[in-house]
């Protein structure tokens, strides 16, 4: 009577497999919302000075808008990892869109320290989110340096203030755009071809 061996671990079967083959399922999806994110980047870019200085309903009702995106995206890999964390800086992005929306005159440091905990979890999310693909592709890098990017905002504009509490809420707001963006789409494009693939 021969004796089966163990069982050989599945490829791809841990969390890092889970995050390569929803971001393969749904890689059109994940462009689109990259691409999105690096438009509304580049529209904040355009006038930050403008939506800064009034704190205007221009970059609320982007940050609404980019919250809904994200709200759709996290329900529409709610097994992948990082789904809570998705769904919770999605959310904030949504309130802190209304809040300005609600009140587009409120006093700019309140609003810089807001936005300083939006990107402080967004890059933190966008670390362990590589940390989870790092495993099984070279594209981890791209959010990885997306999120020290994000969390270096976040510690120019606490450092800063009430300095930068005038003219960095709208360029900071954009880079962080363009630069997350930037890694989820080229990150998409990049898993176009199956779980598997390993692009340096």
């Amino acid at each position: 009577m021969t004796v089966d061996p163990a069982p050989r671990p599945r490829p791809h079967a841990g969390p890092s497999g889970l995050a390569e083959r929803y971001l393969h399922d749904h890689w059109k999806f994940y462009a689109f919302q990259g691409a999105l994110m690096i438009l509304v980047g580049l529209l904040a870019l355009l006038a930050p000075w403008a939506a800064t200085l009034a704190s205007t309903l221009f970059f609320g009702w982007l940050l609404v808008f980019g919250g809904i995106v994200g709200t759709v995206s996290a329900f529409r890999a709610r097994g992948a990892p990082g789904f809570w964390s998705n769904l919770i800086l999605a959310v904030l992005a949504i309130l802190l869109g209304l809040v300005i929306i609600y009140d587009p005159f409120a006093g700019s440091v309140t609003l810089t320290w807001m936005l300083a905990l939006y990107f402080l979890m967004s890059g933190i999310i966008n670390i362990v989110i590589a940390q989870a693909v790092r495993a099984s592709t070279g594209r981890f890098w791209l959010l990885l340096v997306s999120g020290v990017i994000n969390i270096a905002l976040a510690i120019f504009l606490v450092l800063g203030l009430p300095g930068t509490a005038v003219w960095a809420i709208g360029l900071f707001l954009a880079v962080s755009f363009i630069s997350s963006g930037a890694a989820l789409l080229f990150a998409a494009l990049g898993s176009r071809n199956g779980p598997a693939g390993r692009t340096m």
